[in-house]
């Protein structure tokens, strides 16, 4: 018996490097983080992760950066 073959993977999303660069440049220049990430499209908490990074918990107890 042969077994079915899968289907091939959809490619998934385009990296946001673009729009990260722009972000960061409109805080740089001073504008607020609400008025940034609507300007560029954005999730409010994709804004908030690249402006102040991504802490994360091991099963120890420990929080790296």
């Amino acid at each position: 018996m042969t077994k079915p073959r899968r289907k091939p993977k959809k490619p998934g999303p385009a990296p946001l490097a673009d729009k990260r660069d722009q972000y960061l440049r409109l805080m740089a220049h001073g504008m607020s983080n609400s008025a940034a990430f609507r300007e560029v499209g954005i999730n409010r908490k994709t804004g908030n992760r690249w402006r102040y990074g991504r802490k994360i918990v091991d099963r120890a107890g420990n929080v790296r950066v």
